[in-house]
């Protein structure tokens, strides 16, 4: 194994927290990934006294499809996922199935490099991330919400149902371990199978009403498959649903990769609206850290079962804006990628429906 340099503490973070002395690890890679992460891990696992298994393989033609079938039938057998290689896999019908089992995820996967586990976004106070989420649900959204729409520089004007789609995270105590997978059902999502740790993770999402959302969607930092977008993508969507994407080289890229990956629930649009919450996430060009930049938003298409909506498909794509302004109910409730509301503590109830309350966080 090649000489691993640079700290590791925070790697090790998730690892610590799921993997126990004697457990089977089965680390999901692929031809593609960077070999210093895999090996790090490898390293970090057979050091707390646990049996890592290398599962590499050709890269798969696009995010959430599966590993090959013997890679599958392994992941059912672990005592814990790693999943890491160079698509994304947290949403594919294996890694679905074996969290539905009672096994946890430790999601790294996507365009990662051991640079991206030792600063930016893996560098955050997790514990301070989980909070904001609790308030985000609560001061951004709030439980009874029922519009949100959508803004930005470069075109997005989308409206979209929330209603009965807020699901609340719990605040947790300090006792409370940010890195320890958990059910998504703790949050109310009902049927959910994910059982995972998200490393870097960061972001607050909610599953939009299927069929609700109307406008333009201008998806202008980083995307799944494509990376980092060199010029704006334009989603027209009408019902729920892409029906026009446009847009220069990154765009035909796009539609190219629906066409050929896609299915007709693939152009349903958005099935998840997510929030950033990291204030240490960086612009690096993969999905696993753009889209998790504090303030920043994401919209994804494709499959939602596993966040609370009834979704299925064979791709799940998250888009990303940078500087999003979000309205909730018709009240601004970010500026640019600036919130209106603290997330630290309750709004004060005269101040849930004005749209000249100042930035809390």
């Amino acid at each position: 194994m090649s000489m691993i340099t640079g700290p590791l503490k925070y790697l090790r973070r998730p690892f610590t927290s799921n993997v126990e002395e004697g457990d089977k690890v089965v680390i999901v890679t692929d031809t593609r990934q960077d070999a210093r992460v895999w090996q790090a891990i490898m390293s970090i696992v057979e050091d707390i006294g646990a049996e890592p298994t290398l599962a590499m393989f050709e890269p798969r033609p696009a995010d959430y499809y599966d590993p090959p079938s013997v890679v599958a039938s392994a992941m059912m057998t672990a005592d814990v996922n790693v999943l890491v290689a160079s698509t994304s896999m947290l949403h594919s019908p294996a890694s679905m199935a074996a969290m539905a089992s009672g096994i946890p995820t430790i999601c790294l996967d996507g365009q990662v490099t051991l640079e991206m586990f030792q600063y930016g976004a893996a560098t955050a106070d997790y514990h301070e991330i989980a909070t904001m989420k609790h308030y985000a649900a609560k001061n951004v959204f709030g439980e009874g919400a029922k519009t949100a729409r959508v803004t930005s520089d470069f075109g997005t004007d989308l409206e979209y149902s929330v209603e009965n789609r807020i699901f609340v995270p719990p605040l947790r105590g300090q006792d409370w371990d940010p890195f320890k997978a958990y059910r998504r059902t703790e949050e109310g999502r009902e049927g959910s199978p994910m059982y995972a740790c998200l490393f870097p993770g960061g972001e607050f999402n909610v599953p939009p009403v299927e069929g609700t959302a109307n406008g333009v969607y201008a998806a202008d930092l980083t995307m799944h498959h494509l990376g980092k977008i060199d010029e704006p993508i334009l989603l027209t969507i009408e019902n729920g649903r892409i029906v026009d994407i446009k847009g220069h080289r990154d765009a035909k890229r796009f539609r190219d990769h629906l066409r050929d990956f896609g299915d007709e629930s693939a152009y349903e649009f958005p099935t998840e609206a997510s929030i950033g919450l990291n204030k240490k996430a960086q612009i690096v060009g993969s999905q696993r850290e753009d889209k998790n930049i504090y303030g920043a938003v994401h919209f994804g298409l494709g499959t939602n079962s596993d966040v609370g909506g009834t979704v299925e498909s064979n791709l799940h794509m998250d888009l990303v804006v940078l500087q999003p302004t979000l309205y909730v109910d018709g009240v601004k409730k970010m500026d640019h990628g600036e919130f209106l509301v603290p997330l630290d503590r309750d709004l004060p109830a005269d101040e849930t429906s004005s749209p000249k309350v100042e930035a809390g966080v």
